[in-house]
């Protein structure tokens, strides 16, 4: 949106409030709008209290009741400024830690997986180490799906070895991933019950609401919501009681910008490792440590950053291209 929004129009309080500049313009500018606003509510309502004390005070006095009606019909002739809603900010909820594993989270070895007649990796040998948090990136159709489905043993490959390292607790987050909920429970039953007992009901209704599951709706069944919403609930689940490996394919989708915010914030404080999919560019820069760049059955790792993988590969100005380039 930074690229390419040269206006943003935001819906607040049944109101369409225009702002000049991109996305991240507008937060700017949003943000300094509310505080003069809300600076100006103050100084007003200071004025009119103490009018207000002054026409009190005197109003039963002879020689100043004059003055004090006349402070009451200040009060009256003012343009009251409406105190501002604050900016809806992320929701900062704190992953629990997970069990503590090896230093070494999972490796393959010699691996060998083809669909049908297609070879997808030949040969391939890969070590995911404690507390990296990789982003694969990649042409569409090279197998980055499939290699995080390798590595959460979803899918069997025809020749190699899988090894999780020591004390792994894996999971694997698609989004596809609806089968695992019970039908018969609420929103909430499933989150408390996932959360293994460390959640009360307040805190999970404070995650579920950050996100979109509100008020009445945290008691809808399971077997009642939408796609997008079974996708997002199996998110919360994975949050509330962590794996030390998690493994996410595209985690934003059907996530609002908020809600994607509230998610990085939980992920960066994340403990254990993560590998994940993404095509979204700041999740990817907020949160990756090392990038696998996955073409051709091949996998080249770069140690740093995103930044350091465009710089390494010449994808600067044009970051977003990057992330499929062969």
């Amino acid at each position: 949106m930074d690229e390419i929004v040269e206006t943003v129009y935001e819906i607040s309080g049944q109101r369409l409030i225009s702002y000049q500049g991109n996305y991240t313009s507008f937060l700017d500018h949003r943000e300094s709008n509310y505080q003069q606003q809300l600076a100006a509510h103050k100084n007003q309502q200071k004025e009119i209290q103490a009018l207000q004390e002054f026409a009190d005070r005197f109003r039963q006095v002879a020689s100043k009741a004059s003055q004090a009606m006349s402070k009451l019909k200040q009060i009256e002739r003012m343009k009251l400024i409406e105190k501002p809603a604050p900016p809806r900010k992320p929701f900062r909820f704190q992953i629990p830690p997970p069990p503590r594993g090896g230093q070494r989270a999972i490796s393959l070895e010699s691996i060998h997986m083809a669909y049908g007649d297609t070879k997808v990796y030949e040969g391939l040998d890969l070590t995911i180490e404690r507390g990296e948090r990789t982003v694969l990136v990649g042409p569409n159709g090279a197998g980055k799906s499939t290699l995080l489905k390798i590595l959460a043993g979803e899918v069997e490959f025809q020749k190699g070895v899988r090894n999780p390292g020591h004390n792994a607790v894996i999971r694997y987050f698609s989004q596809h991933r609806a089968a695992t909920l019970d039908p018969a429970k609420s929103v909430l039953e499933e989150v408390l019950a996932g959360s293994n007992g460390t959640l009360r009901e307040d805190e999970a209704r404070g995650v579920l609401g950050s996100f979109m599951f509100r008020k009445e709706e945290v008691y809808k069944k399971t077997a009642v919501l939408s796609g997008g919403e079974k996708t997002r609930l199996n998110l919360i689940k994975f949050l509330v009681d962590p794996p030390n490996l998690l493994l996410m394919d595209e985690p934003t989708t059907h996530l609002d910008i908020l809600t994607v915010e509230s998610l990085l914030l939980a992920l960066e404080n994340y403990e254990g490792t993560l590998v994940f999919i993404s095509h979204d560019v700041h999740f990817i820069r907020k949160l990756a440590t090392k990038v696998l760049h996955v073409n051709s059955g091949t996998i080249t790792p770069y140690p740093d950053g995103y930044d350091y993988f465009l710089e390494r590969t010449g994808g600067l100005g044009n970051e977003r291209a990057a992330l499929t380039a062969g």
